[in-house]
């Protein structure tokens, strides 16, 4: 009769409206997801993104990937590469006065000079080497180095006998290239304390061998 022609029709509507909220669950839920999973987390220089395949109801997978480097990354990278360049800074910033020591083939280069007071990194035109160079202000003295081609740095203290039977303590850092092979020398010619402490306190930081 009309009455329960009235209670179906009442309970189709109730049955849409459950079906109605039910899909806007899913919808509210799909979307949710989609924005969790497409969050970035950055830790260090690398840097990880989220990533999501989604359906219309979800997230079907989320998987971690690694992303290209970033520019701090890279930034680090060349801080590394640089360090003997760091190390020659340091020298330079240290003002005190080096035996420098070059041997070369077949001949020896000494002279005692404060690494600077100019300095400037190049790179040379024709074999396209970095240069470091160290310069007197009139330029009567200068000290190129090419800079990539140290692969050791090492920092020695050692004792050199005396013809009065006395002993002089040596300071001296060399520069070696991929060969073993020295490129440089230099001789700490300063024996006064803060020298002195500059030059242990550089061994102590940097440790008695450097491999770049």
């Amino acid at each position: 009769g009309p009455r329960h022609l009235t209670s179906i029709s009442a309970l189709t509507i109730g049955e849409q409206a459950n079906t109605m909220k039910a899909a806007a669950t899913l919808l509210f839920i799909a979307a949710t997801a989609k924005a969790v999973c497409s969050f970035q987390i950055t830790r260090g220089p690398a840097r990880r993104t989220m990533a999501e395949s989604s359906t219309l109801i979800g997230p079907k997978s989320c998987q971690l990937f690694a992303s290209s480097p970033t520019s701090e990354s890279e930034t680090s990278d060349s801080a590394t590469e640089s360090k003997a360049q760091g190390i020659l800074d340091e020298f330079h910033a240290s003002n005190f006065p080096f035996r420098i020591v070059v041997i070369g083939n077949g001949a020896i280069l000494e002279t005692t000079s404060r690494l600077g007071p100019k300095s400037k990194s190049s790179v040379s035109p024709k074999t396209g080497d970095k240069l470091l160079t160290f310069a007197s202000e009139d330029a009567s003295f200068e000290f190129h180095v090419k800079v990539d081609q140290i692969t050791k740095i090492t920092f020695v203290t050692s004792e050199r006998p005396l013809p009065d039977g006395e002993s002089k303590t040596m300071r001296v850092s060399r520069f070696l290239n991929e060969k073993g092979e020295p490129m440089c020398s230099l001789i700490l010619a300063d024996s006064s304390d803060e020298s002195t402490q500059w030059f242990d306190g550089m061994s102590e930081r940097y440790g008695q061998e450097v491999n770049l």
